[in-house]
């Protein structure tokens, strides 16, 4: 193999390596759901495990912050994390502001909504 050849090599694989982040790949509600009833929680599935005393969400409803239970890994993966939301729902739209740090230490955040129906 070239030096060129090794140089180029390391480079994209350290910037493939670097780029690794935890990736949401589902969550319960769902982005744009609509609900016929309140929930009892929020599960979130990542592409990485989690680190959970850094991973965690806020549930808001008009700009205000609706009290939810601690981000708590899920027993049997590690890449799941379920919040509990201690109030009965009203009915309306709620944004989950979600963010999480995977065991590589890479952090990232989003948001989405849902809705309850009346």
């Amino acid at each position: 193999m070239s030096r060129t050849t090794a140089i180029l090599l390391m480079t994209v694989l350290g910037a493939t390596a670097a780029s690794a982040h935890p990736r949401l790949q589902a969550a319960n509600p769902a982005p744009g759901a609509t609900l016929k009833a309140g929930l009892k929680d929020i599960r979130m599935t990542f592409s990485e495990a989690l680190v959970p005393s850094f991973t965690g969400l806020d549930l808001k409803k008009d700009g205000k912050t609706i009290p939810t239970g601690k981000a708590m890994l899920d027993p049997g993966d590690d890449r799941k994390i379920v919040v509990s939301v201690g109030a009965r729902l009203a009915p309306g739209t709620y944004t989950v502001i979600w963010h999480a740090v995977s065991m590589d230490t890479h952090r990232v955040s989003g948001s989405y909504s849902f809705k309850i129906k009346p």
